[in-house]
């Protein structure tokens, strides 16, 4: 209902994105990948106003005229130590709609020094953060309500997909991982530096045979 009230409503689109992006910065992180979801419906509407509801979510809104809300980059970068498990969401979130909508991809790629910003942040958490959890026990950043960042599966593929898009690389295949739950029990490296002509998937297999040392963008 939400989605189809949005279609070429600048005034409902606006109101709606405000109300998501204010609960996306205060709700458990547990509740966020419904929010995600909702997300990319709404910008995956195809009409006149794609491109301001894709800047309105990653870029916020701070007019004189309308109710101020953080971007999902400013939620990202408010969250990095507090509660780094929703900063990544938010990363997996826009890597996600790089993936599904290509007027976000082409945003995004126009400021690539606020994304660099965001990759070298996942970069950091991934090396600092050490994989712990018993191989029985199923780990995931989306589905508790902690705030503190897990190493898994999912955050390498995410990390390797989001450094992949920086550096304008082509993953065809990379729809399949969108907003997956983490998986649980494997061990994760990071790739040590990313070749001009390699895929995301062939980043996804590369970083899990090398040890985890920095990525040259």
């Amino acid at each position: 209902m939400l989605v189809q009230c949005s279609f070429c409503n600048e005034i409902f689109s606006i109101s709606v994105i405000r109300q998501i992006m204010l609960q996306y910065s205060s709700v458990p992180s547990n509740e966020l990948k419904n929010l995600s979801f909702l997300l990319l419906e709404i910008l995956a509407i195809e009409d006149s106003l794609q491109l301001n509801r894709v800047q309105l979510v990653i870029d916020g809104m701070c007019t004189e005229s309308l109710p101020f809300f953080d971007g999902m980059l400013a939620i990202i970068r408010a969250n990095e130590t507090s509660d780094s498990r929703r900063s990544y969401q938010g990363v997996k979130f826009l890597v996600s709609l790089s993936l599904k909508c290509s007027v976000a991809k082409d945003y995004l790629l126009q400021t690539p020094d606020k994304w660099q910003w965001a990759v070298n942040w996942l970069k950091k958490m991934m090396s600092e953060h050490s994989y712990w959890t018993p191989s029985n026990v199923s780990v995931s950043n989306e589905d508790s309500n902690t705030k503190t960042f897990q190493r898994t599966v999912s955050a390498q593929d995410t990390l390797a997909e989001a450094t992949a898009l920086l550096v304008g690389l082509e993953s065809p295949d990379s729809k399949d991982i969108v907003m997956d739950v983490d998986e649980d029990d494997k061990e994760i490296t990071v790739v040590d530096k990313v070749p001009s002509h390699f895929s995301a998937k062939e980043l996804r297999r590369a970083s899990r045979m090398q040890g985890l040392d920095s990525i040259d963008t």
